[in-house]
């Protein structure tokens, strides 16, 4: 019984030391082959691109986004036409792009970017393409599209309003009543028939702005033809731009428009926020410098994320130099590959016979 013991127990030896020699072997070789897969690209393409992890919000300042950690919370998952499947860590795309988990296809280097951000009153709309050959844009790219809420950086500005009022005094309001009687038909006439030294928005001169940062920090600036820049205009309506306004850089980007009977309005971003003040005249020189009216419209509701995760923990490593990516475990360049795995079954069964082997073991000392 010892001698049958005592071959059991070298059997199941060799055979351990072979499962583990094997495990090695499979390991090294998908890392080696991993970057640059064997199989003929020319076929290769993604077929499929979506955002599956993102932050819930983002910080902005004017048009720039100031979080200089939010692309390294953002995940992709993208699909290939061989069915190799990656997670895809972002960070770094709004730099120079990013390097695609398969970096090369039929002979292209391929490259992930973010095509810029539309940023709306409460949402940032973000778009990345991935591009992956040479040929017709139409069928070389894929793109994915998401959004966040859109969170005010503590130093941007919030909110604007009228502190003093413009210089001049008009003798004239540039028109009276409603703009709803015009038709439609006679507007280009109506608007070629209007005085632009009775306009409001083209004679700031002297006008005083209070504006209000988003951690409660306020400053002013009068304007005037030195340091105002005018955008788009017409008789009723003008934007413009005061560069520097304060000690971060800001510029102060606001419209003002024509409200008929000696009242202007002002908006720091849209008609949305928009505040009326009257105007110096020749019948009132002296109006109250307090608002006539605030017009507030309803927020627009919040845009649905689809199936885009909170950032709330990692699930991809950040950029590496190499950008080598694995077809086992997780790659450099924040790939996670989903494909099979041959490894844990391998492991599994080194398990079970190294328990033999002990069970073998204990066996032979009772005897």
């Amino acid at each position: 019984m010892r001698k049958h013991s005592k071959f059991i127990t070298i059997l199941l030896s060799a055979l351990l030391a072979v499962c583990l020699v094997q495990t090695v072997f499979v390991q090294a070789f998908a890392t080696e082959n991993s970057a640059t897969p064997d199989e003929p690209t020319e076929d290769l393409y993604p077929v499929s691109m979506e955002v599956v992890k993102a932050p819930e919000s983002v910080t902005v300042r004017g048009d720039e986004i100031t979080d200089s950690t939010f692309w390294s919370k953002v995940v992709l998952h993208i699909v290939y036409s061989n069915g190799k499947e990656y997670d895809v860590n972002c960070d770094g795309i709004d730099d120079d792009g990013i390097v695609p988990p398969i970096a090369e296809i039929d002979g292209y280097a391929g490259r992930i970017n973010v095509e810029g951000c539309d940023i709306w009153t409460d949402t940032v709309d973000f778009t990345v393409d991935y591009s992956y050959a040479t040929y017709d844009w139409s069928d070389n790219s894929i793109s994915a599209k998401f959004s966040v809420k859109q969170v005010a950086d503590p130093h941007s500005i919030t909110r604007l309003e009228v502190t003093k009022l413009p210089d001049k005094v008009f003798t004239k309001p540039i028109y009276t009543g409603s703009l709803d009687d015009i038709s439609a038909e006679d507007w280009d006439k109506w608007m070629n028939s209007l005085d632009v030294n009775n306009s409001i928005s083209n004679h700031l001169d002297g006008m005083e702005l209070t504006f209000y940062h988003a951690n409660g920090e306020k400053g002013s600036v009068v304007v005037n033809s030195s340091n105002l820049e005018i955008g788009n205009n017409s008789p009723l309506w003008a934007d413009y731009v005061v560069a520097n306004v304060d000690e971060y850089g800001n510029p102060l980007y606001f419209k003002v428009h024509d409200e008929g009977d000696y009242k202007f309005s002002i908006s720091l971003n849209n008609e949305s926020d928009k505040t009326v003040y009257t105007a110096k005249s020749v019948d009132n020189p002296n109006p109250s410098i307090k608002p006539v009216s605030t017009e507030d419209t309803p927020a627009k509701p919040e845009k649905p994320s689809d199936n885009i995760s909170s950032a709330t923990s990692d699930v991809a490593t950040k950029d590496n130099a190499n950008n080598n990516n694995t077809t086992n475990g997780t790659a450099n360049n924040g790939v996670v590959a989903t494909g099979d795995f041959a490894t844990p079954a391998i492991i599994a069964t080194v398990m079970i016979l190294a328990a033999a082997v002990m069970f073998v073991l204990k066996r032979k000392h009772t005897f």
